[in-house]
């Protein structure tokens, strides 16, 4: 019984050790399994698999150098952002290139990201900046002169009168030079030309002021000469230059100077100035400016002094019709301003004559009353009876022709004034103050009134008036009944000639400040001329003077210079001369007192 049982026993342990031990085979046989490594597929070079433990999204794939040969970027492929893997082989040694449907090139080396067709991940985005060098431009090519030297030149010569951009191209290379200091305005004027003479002399060209397909090329080139201290001779206030040399001590060839070149403006030129040459080149300045016709004959008249009063009045200057340092600046000056219309003419006009000189005649001879046809520019019959009915009345030859004393006598006849004969002296007739007084000049100063006058001139006078206490209203250059009545009530303040224009005496008292000073020429009984009219008026504003602006030194004008001079202290001998004159026309004139 007992043997059974133990049999039964050891049976049992033997099943248990065979499943254990089987149970252990298996056990190892699996452990074994495990051991199995699947062979390395072979990648490409630029491809790195993560490690164990990292994300796909986290690799970073080393950039390839670029190569020194810059390759535009590709656009983006439009295949989406899917690859297609099918083109890989896992399970051999054969290398294979990435898909080509979503790679960037970069120096023709491809650039993949093997984990793009993992929905789970987002797929890695490399950036590689690239620079990549801009070829330089060339140098905006230049207009084509002919030479090979660049610039720009006309196949024409621009001259004096020529105007537009040629002048403007012209005018900017001289500038650049050193040669010309005006605007590039594209006028060819006075300063062009001067500096094109001084650009032809120093480059050893003809000196004409014109520039010619030469002269041009020379411009525009690039061996052409700049300007420096020795080798520009620009226009001087006095005296002519010496011709300049050239390197070679060849002489630079020389042409005449402008007609205007040596006008002095360090000086006044007036009505009757007997500085011959210099009023001769005012005159020939003037002509070319289009304010005077005719021949420049050195004479300063009524003819040129209304040239004058018109070439200030368009640049902007003080009327007076008196050529002082001023005016004389700017008619030299490249920026003067060319006339609208001529105003006088040099030289006498007669039945044939034609142009812009006898259009002027007619229109003073209608203004006048003695023309009544049509403003033509013809000198024709109806003319030459309107100059010869002017010449009968104002005691001149009645011949037709309308020659300097006649053209004298209109202007003085349109000025309020008497008639003058050759001589500037006086042939007879009268004129009232208060005409006269309307235009009347001396010294700086014209009179200021309804009729007369300047914006700019009109507001000074109202500003003058306010700061004494006799004008309230605005400066606003309108000569109106309220400015009027400022200057009677100032004017019978001061003792002056109540008149109700603000005239040369008047203003003189009322800005103040004109010194005693300036030249006179000596005025004595017998004296004519409009240096006469001018000392009678100043006397008639003070109130030493009652008669007519007659032009005439008579006993009235000689009694009224001595009660001048002993009213204030002169010596008194009846004559203007030059303390008499520099007194009458000063701040320091007293009006006349019992």
């Amino acid at each position: 019984m007992k043997k059974t049982v133990f049999a039964k026993a050891d049976r049992a342990a033997s099943v248990k050790k065979r499943v254990l031990f089987a149970a252990l085979m298996v056990l190892a046989c699996l452990t074994m399994s495990g051991c199995i490594v699947e062979p390395d597929r072979v990648m490409d070079d630029v491809t790195t698999f993560p490690q164990a433990g990292q994300n796909f999204s986290t690799v970073v794939t080393n950039t390839p150098v670029p190569t020194n040969t810059p390759t535009p970027t590709p656009p983006p492929s439009t295949g989406g952002t899917e690859v297609d893997f099918s083109g890989w082989h896992f399970g051999d040694n054969t290398p294979t290139n990435p898909p080509a449907n979503n790679n960037q090139q970069i120096n023709n080396n491809p650039v993949t990201n093997p984990n793009a067709g993992n929905a789970q991940q987002n797929p890695v985005t490399i950036t590689v900046g690239i620079t990549t060098n801009t070829p330089k431009p060339d140098d905006t090519p230049k207009p084509s002169s002919g030479d090979n030297n660049g610039g720009s030149t006309s196949s024409g010569t621009l001259k004096q009168g020529s105007s537009g951009a040629e002048v403007k191209a012209l005018q900017n290379r001289l500038k650049e030079l050193g040669y010309y200091k005006g605007s590039v305005d594209g006028d060819y004027g006075s300063g062009t030309i001067d500096a094109v003479k001084a650009f032809q002399r120093a480059n050893n060209l003809s000196v004409d002021g014109k520039a010619g397909p030469q002269t041009q090329k020379a411009v525009y080139s690039n061996n052409a000469i700049k300007a420096n201290a020795t080798n520009v001779n620009q226009p001087s206030g006095g005296g002519n230059t010496k011709p300049q040399t050239s390197t070679n001590n060849k002489p630079n060839p020389t042409t005449p100077p402008s007609t205007y070149t040596n006008g002095r403006t360090d000086i006044y030129l007036e009505l009757g100035s007997s500085n011959h040459s210099q009023v001769k080149i005012l005159q020939n300045r003037l002509i070319v400016l289009g304010y005077l016709t005719g021949t420049a004959d050195g004479e300063y008249g009524e003819a040129t002094e209304a040239a004058v009063k018109a070439f200030q009045k368009r640049n902007s200057i003080y009327v007076d019709g008196k050529a002082g340092p001023e005016t004389l600046t700017k008619l030299y000056s490249a920026s003067a301003k060319k006339a609208s219309a001529v105003v006088g003419h040099l030289g006498s006009l007669e039945k044939g004559s034609q142009g812009a000189a006898v259009r002027n005649l007619q229109k003073q001879l209608k203004d006048l009353g003695y023309y009544s046809g049509s403003i033509d520019g013809d000198y024709g019959d109806g003319t030459v009876a309107a100059v010869t009915a002017f010449q009968q009345n104002y005691g001149l030859t009645a011949d037709g022709v309308a020659g300097k004393a006649t053209q004298n006598a209109i202007y003085s006849a349109l000025n309020g004034g008497g008639s003058t004969g050759s001589g500037g002296g006086s042939t007879g007739g009268s004129s009232n103050p208060d005409n006269y007084g309307k235009t009347a000049s001396s010294n700086g100063y014209t009179t200021v009134s309804q009729n007369s006058g300047s914006v700019s001139n009109v507001a000074a006078v109202q500003s003058a008036l306010s700061a004494k206490g006799y004008y309230n209203g605005n400066f606003d250059g309108d000569f109106g009944s309220g400015t009027e009545q400022a200057v009677r009530d100032y004017q019978a303040a001061m003792g002056l000639r109540v008149t109700g224009m603000a005239g040369p005496c008047t203003q003189r008292l009322l800005f103040g400040g004109t010194n005693p000073s300036g030249s006179y020429s000596k005025l004595e009984p017998g004296s004519t001329g409009s240096k006469v009219k001018t000392l009678q008026y100043a006397l008639y504003e003070l109130k030493f003077y009652d008669g007519e602006i007659t032009g005439t030194y008579d006993t009235a004008t000689e009694n009224a210079v001595l009660s001048f001079q002993i009213q204030h202290g002169l010596y008194a001998d009846g004559i203007a001369g030059q303390q008499t004159q520099a007194t009458l026309f000063s701040s320091d004139a007293r009006p006349f007192s019992d």
